[in-house]
């Protein structure tokens, strides 16, 4: 046993009968484990480092205790028992993962364990948001102040792939979408710098296959981004990637209404339109899609100047190897499953938008 360990369980036991003695005639738990928490019995003095420990449903106690104290969390596993039971908390504990320092005292490991939930957990950042839409994730978890996070989002950036954005761009397009472990410690910066990073390991290197296909990775990552918005079955969007890839061929304009949707809604005045219809607005009227914007695509032919959202890597592969098919035009299909209808002339289109318009979802 350890020597200092072992002095200062002791010194612990002694502090606690007399603090028994001392209490008799207040003899409620709670009173004796507030006098035991304050006795100033010297322990171990616990280190920097994170220890995480998973609490499973239906752990009692001395269960809970002997996982802190395999994996080092606590620096006295007795005298944490002992809080337990005085203090009756050990039926109250709540499942899940939990962060502690290094040999945390038995009271702070107690003060941790009564907060609930504290380590890792999972936050998911599903493809298609934009930026404000992830801000908003992160707000809601409590990582960050709307005002932090839009510190992070002006924060100037030093990663290589940013430098192909048009001054003044923000992030949107490079936050990638994914799965994230958080914690107590984790913040707007860290989480943007998490993504940051993700993206630099999954989506940088192809810069080199944006460049064969003879464009930018700025530019794969826009046309990805409204590929994005655009299809809901993944197994569409290397047809849609080659529809807009055709399209910028020809010189047609793209006349995507992801990209009105985002064009509408950005700015002060646009804020207050998301306030009211969201960042997506549903039904698109025809003053919107005269939007002066460059990012609205029936207005302006080519691409816009950046991505509307943060694709994932399905629509950037398809944005960077579309189809090998001559469509020109899409409409969504009748069958109002998230099908859409593919035409290369506009007289079959035509038809296909009757078809739509005829349908239940298109009146």
């Amino acid at each position: 046993m350890n020597v200092r360990r072992a002095d200062a369980r002791l010194a612990l036991l002694g502090a606690v009968v007399a603090v028994l003695i001392a209490t008799a005639w207040r003899s409620t738990p709670g009173a004796v484990a507030r006098a035991l928490l304050d006795d100033g019995t010297p322990v171990a003095e616990p280190t920097d480092r994170i220890v995480r420990v998973t609490v499973p449903n239906g752990a009692n106690a001395g269960q809970i205790v002997e996982a802190l104290d395999a994996a080092g969390a606590i620096a006295d596993a007795g005298a944490l028992r002992v809080l337990l039971r005085l203090t009756g908390a050990g039926s109250d504990l709540q499942a899940g993962r939990y962060a502690f320092r290094e040999g945390s005292s038995p009271a702070d490991a107690l003060r941790v364990l009564r907060g609930g939930p504290n380590g890792y957990q999972r936050l998911t950042i599903r493809e298609g948001l934009r930026v404000e839409e992830v801000g908003a994730l992160v707000v809601r978890a409590g990582l960050a102040t709307p005002q932090e996070w839009q510190a992070a989002m002006r924060k100037p950036r030093p990663e290589p792939f940013l430098a192909q954005r048009p001054a003044g761009a923000d992030l949107t397009g490079y936050l990638f979408p994914a799965s994230y472990d958080i914690d107590g410690s984790t913040t707007a910066e860290s989480l943007v710098q998490a993504m940051l990073n993700a993206f630099g390991e999954r989506v940088a290197p192809l810069d080199i296959d944006a460049r064969q296909a003879g464009g930018s990775l700025h530019e794969a990552l826009t046309l990805a981004s409204i590929v994005e918005r655009e299809t809901v079955r993944e197994d569409e969007r290397w047809t849609v990637a080659a529809v807009f890839k055709n399209r910028l061929k020809t010189g047609i304009g793209l006349q995507a209404d992801p990209t009105v949707q985002f064009a509408l809604t950005r700015g002060e005045r646009g804020a207050a339109l998301a306030a009211v219809s969201g960042y997506w607005k549903e039904h698109l009227t025809p003053d919107d899609l005269q939007v002066d914007s460059p990012y609205n695509t029936y207005r302006v032919t080519g691409l816009p100047p950046g991505p509307i959202a943060n694709p994932g890597m399905g629509a950037i592969e398809a944005a960077l190897r579309p189809a090998p098919v001559d469509y020109l035009y899409f409409v969504v299909a009748p069958s109002c499953d998230g099908h859409h209808l593919f035409a290369t002339t506009l007289d079959q289109h035509n038809a296909n938008v009757a078809a739509f318009l005829a349908s239940k979802c298109g009146r």
